[in-house]
């Protein structure tokens, strides 16, 4: 298992963004993962508009999980309406 972070840009305009929140940690989970802690950084300006949006709404993870899973976290995570853009790094190499 490897620690990673991960920031992701969620839509701004959903009502409940805790549960967008828990259905990304699950997806973590499903995939043999831990998630140590989630940190919602709330509703900011983008840099540029992405989908026609202005605003999004920043969380950023900390977890553990396999080096094997993270194209499939990935892939999952793009097929999501919900979440704009995530960038994902290792942490402690």
């Amino acid at each position: 298992m490897r620690s990673y972070e991960m920031l992701a840009i969620l839509d701004a305009g959903t009502e409940n963004q805790s549960e967008e929140i828990a259905k990304i940690e699950e997806v973590i989970k499903n995939l043999g993962g831990t998630v140590s802690k989630s940190d919602a950084w709330g509703k900011r300006t983008l840099a540029y508009p992405i989908r026609k949006k202005t605003e999004g709404y920043y969380v950023l993870f900390s977890f553990e999980l396999e080096p094997s899973q993270t194209f499939e976290l990935r892939r999952i995570l793009g097929l999501r309406a919900n979440v704009y853009r995530q960038l994902m790094t290792v942490v402690g190499e």
